[in-house]
């Protein structure tokens, strides 16, 4: 407030009527300005102390420190989670373990016979086939002892190879191939030389009904529900489904069957110390071979075969997948040779047939394409064994760097099934009585058990266990689990990214882009506003803001005159 005399003329020099504006802020003083107003703000875990005025220099630092470990730590773990989901976008759980049985195809079963050589086949062949003078008949026939060594793990001498090499001239010459010498020679010319009786859910069948031949790398074998090859030739005409059959029952004597029977007089050329048959049990759309499931039933033996099915299928969002990043295919996804659908199992056996056919130009007589290439006979034997022998392979490698790759491109890459059926066995063992009474039941009617064996195969249990393979790296697993640790970590929550996000995306940028295009003094006048201020006349005399009007001669008779009125009222 400004007091003053009325005779006396005062002015006051102001310098500004509003604050002073403050100085321009630089880009790192105007980031920390704004991490501290989002620290007062944010409710996340530990920021709020950064900013807090009441600590101490020393406490606020220390705080910053631990939410900067926060942070670190809380992006490590996202991103090493979010790589490993990278890694394996596909999971596997269990969806449930009461699946029904009747959803699940029978498998095949494949029963083979030891005896590879039947004894009166290879005499009856070396005396009615055509022979070179040089060559007898009892050659032949002790020759033939080694036949089956042409595919076996087990290595012939030199002798061996030097005879069977002798008997494949002999086949040239009677213009025979090996897949009609081994049907020849095989104890199972017909199934029922080895399977004597057949029952399919209780019910009687004759075994050619339902059985019917295959070749494998053991035997000529006879096997039931097979459906992994179309060989029109070797199709059963009667009882015969478009697909495999099922079953909905489950425990002893509800599905397959079947009474062996074992001739030890007949044996001449086996690969096992024992008699008997083996018993293959696996999916009906694979190929058998010992790479599958298999039991033995020895004579005077009882075998109780327990399956316990399990189903494996895919959501729809795997399709959207390359196989190369779901590692499996699906089963009409590729064409195997003349295979039926596509399988893991499948797909190894061409993978084996492939190397055969590179390393020896030739495939082995079992193989369900005859057309695949040249088949391979007696000849081969030396490089059939090679590729059979692990070191060979090994150090084929070794030695064949520069084309292995181009190699491996060749031959077919196989990948598990997509979707599967599997069937882990349970077996239980008896030993068959040949005292108790059995005409109660019609399946052993004039039936001597003597060197005779029982299978059964049936599922174990009426549910099935039912495998899901979903997609795992999709939006409902990564907010579970990147919000999982964003909270462990920093306490991070919907609202508190909501308040982030709203936070720097309006309040920050519209701060810098008015820093930016308005400027200061506009940017903090919008803020401050006019500011009015009282001024004090004496306490700003030192500073020259009040000074006295100059006199003039008005002034000095004015002045004249009020002190001869000051006099005359004294006096």
């Amino acid at each position: 407030m400004v007091n003053c005399s009325q005779n006396k003329r005062v002015t006051m020099k102001v310098k500004n009527n509003f604050l002073p504006s403050p100085k321009r802020l630089s880009r790192w003083n105007y980031c920390v300005k704004k991490f501290m107003e989002f620290c007062k703000r944010t409710d996340l875990h530990g920021f709020k102390y950064i900013a807090m005025e009441e600590l101490t220099a020393t406490e606020r630092s220390v705080w910053g420190l631990a939410v900067f470990i926060s942070v670190i730590c809380a992006a490590f773990f996202v991103i090493t989670a979010y790589r490993w989901y990278a890694r394996n976008p596909i999971v596997t759980v269990i969806e449930s373990t009461q699946g029904a049985i009747w959803d699940v195809p029978f498998p095949a079963v494949t029963i083979c016979d030891l005896n590879m050589i039947s004894r009166r086949a290879a005499l009856a062949f070396s005396t009615n086939i055509t022979l070179p003078e040089n060559i007898t008949s009892d050659f032949i026939f002790k020759t033939l002892k080694f036949a089956p060594l042409i595919h076996s793990s087990i290595y012939a001498d030199s002798s061996q190879m030097r005879d069977l090499h002798k008997l494949q001239d002999v086949l040239d010459l009677n213009d025979m191939s090996i897949e009609n010498l081994f049907r020849l020679l095989s104890p199972m010319s017909s199934c029922s030389n080895l399977i004597e009786r057949c029952m399919w859910k209780n019910t009687l069948y004759r075994c050619e009904q339902i059985f019917q031949h295959i070749f494998t790398g053991v035997n000529l074998c006879c096997t039931f529900n097979y459906y992994a090859v179309d060989d029109p030739d070797n199709v059963i005409r009667s009882f015969r489904f478009p697909t495999p059959r099922r079953v909905a029952s489950c425990g002893y004597q509800t599905a397959l069957t079947t009474i062996l029977k074992t001739d030890p007089t007949d044996y001449y050329s086996t690969s096992f110390a024992s008699l008997g048959s083996l018993v293959f049990v696996d999916n009906a759309y694979n190929v058998p071979d010992l790479d599958s499931s298999v039991r033995m039933a020895n004579p005077a033996t009882e075998v109780m075969i327990a399956v316990l099915p399990e189903r494996t299928y895919t959501t729809s969002g795997i399709k959207s997948f390359r196989a190369e990043e779901r590692n499996c295919y699906y089963n009409d996804e590729i064409q195997l040779a003349n295979f039926r659908y596509y399988s893991f199992h499948n797909c190894m056996a061409l993978r084996k047939v492939q190397i055969l056919m590179k390393t020896c130009n030739c495939v082995p007589f079992y193989f369900p394409q005859k057309d695949y290439g040249r088949i391979c006979n007696f000849h081969d034997i030396e490089c059939l064994e090679k590729v059979i022998n692990p070191a060979w392979l090994n150090d084929n490698g070794e030695n064949d760097n520069n084309h292995k790759n181009d190699d491996q491109n060749n031959l077919v890459n196989c990948m598990p099934e997509c979707e599967h059926f599997d069937y882990p066995l349970e077996v239980a063992l008896g030993r068959l009585s040949k005292h108790i009474p059995l005409s109660a039941t019609a399946f052993f009617d004039n039936i001597v058990l003597e060197n005779r064996s029982v299978v059964n195969v049936f599922f174990n249990d009426l549910v099935a266990t039912r495998y899901r393979r979903d997609v795992y790296l999709n939006w409902q697993n990564i907010l579970a689990a990147f919000g999982g640790l964003l909270s462990l970590m920093l306490g991070f929550t919907l609202i508190s990214g909501f308040d982030f996000v709203l936070f720097f995306s309006f309040k920050v940028i519209y701060d810098s882009i008015s820093r930016l295009f308005i400027g200061d003094e506009h940017y903090n006048s919008s803020f401050t506003g006019h500011k009015g201020f009282i001024l004090n006349i004496e306490e700003h005399k030192t500073d020259n803001w009040v000074k006295k009007a100059k006199k003039t001669k008005f002034h000095e008779v004015m002045e004249k005159k009020n002190q001869l009125e000051r006099y005359t009222n004294r006096y």
